[in-house]
């Protein structure tokens, strides 16, 4: 059994092996394990400003948020991100965009290195708020079109594993043919990053249990996937995990998800 120790030397191996520090003409540029919704990891820099030194981002994120016209100046966004900076020892610059503290001493370094980051993490909640909510139909849409094609030949249920084995693998949807000779569905449907990463981990489960009885699809929303890191779908790709995409072609979709299904409809 693990003990305290032994937790604490690996949270600190994982922590500091995924933390790159490289020297740059100001100070240190500083690359954490962390990362944002396009995949990108979220860094920082550390300044020697004279008198101590002085935490602060490249000004991106605020800027790309300004430039796609959000205005995260005003109203109720404008509040959340003082408070959020606040919290974190900081303030962002109206000029250049940059989210920095004041000079501090060298002493405070640590401290203010993880108020910062938390700071820099909780940011990029923003984008949340800053676009009009539309409930998406999109899980609801997809499941009436395949029991609406297939749902004489197989019995849907959702938000649960295909059997014990793969208890710790829950799918949206699972699609169980009344054909022996078809095979058993496990679907997710797609619109982040986090949805895509569980259909990858089950298709690696299933392979390393030589599942031949199931088969793992992700059914994406849209070809635009402005909601997917590139290099996670490329990861998936590259490991033949089902993909169809939905929008915009539906019905060619549903069939594909026939075929790999060997489902006779």
């Amino acid at each position: 059994m693990i003990d305290a120790e032994s937790l604490r030397n690996n949270l600190c191996k994982t922590f500091c092996s995924s933390i790159v520090v490289n020297p740059v003409a100001s100070g240190f540029a500083v690359s954490t394990l962390f990362s944002d919704r396009s995949g990108d990891p979220i860094g920082f820099y550390v300044v020697d400003s004279g008198d101590g030194f002085r935490i602060e981002d490249d000004g991106e994120y605020l800027a790309r948020l300004i430039g796609s016209g959000i205005p995260i100046d005003q109203g109720n966004r404008a509040q959340l991100l003082e408070a959020i900076l606040q919290q974190g020892g900081a303030s962002w610059d109206h000029d250049t965009y940059e989210i920095r503290t004041e000079s501090f001493a060298e002493s405070k370094l640590g401290l203010r290195l993880t108020s910062f980051l938390s700071a820099l993490i909780r940011v990029r909640d923003l984008e949340l708020l800053t676009r009009e909510v539309v409930r998406s139909t999109f899980r609801e849409d997809a499941t009436a079109a395949l029991q609406q094609r297939y749902g004489h030949v197989a019995k849907f249920s959702e938000n649960e594993s295909f059997d014990r084995t793969l208890s710790e693998f829950p799918a949206d949807l699972i699609i169980r043919p009344n054909h022996d000779s078809a095979k058993s569905g496990a679907l997710y449907f797609v619109n982040s990053n986090e949805k895509l990463s569980e259909a990858l981990l089950l298709q690696m489960e299933s392979n390393r249990l030589k599942r031949d009885d199931l088969r793992i699809i992700a059914l994406i929303e849209d070809s635009e996937m402005r909601t997917l890191s590139k290099k996670k779908f490329q990861r998936a790709q590259n490991r033949s995990l089902s993909m169809p995409i939905f929008r915009g072609d539906e019905d060619a979709a549903v069939e594909r998800i026939g075929r790999d299904l060997e489902i006779a409809a």
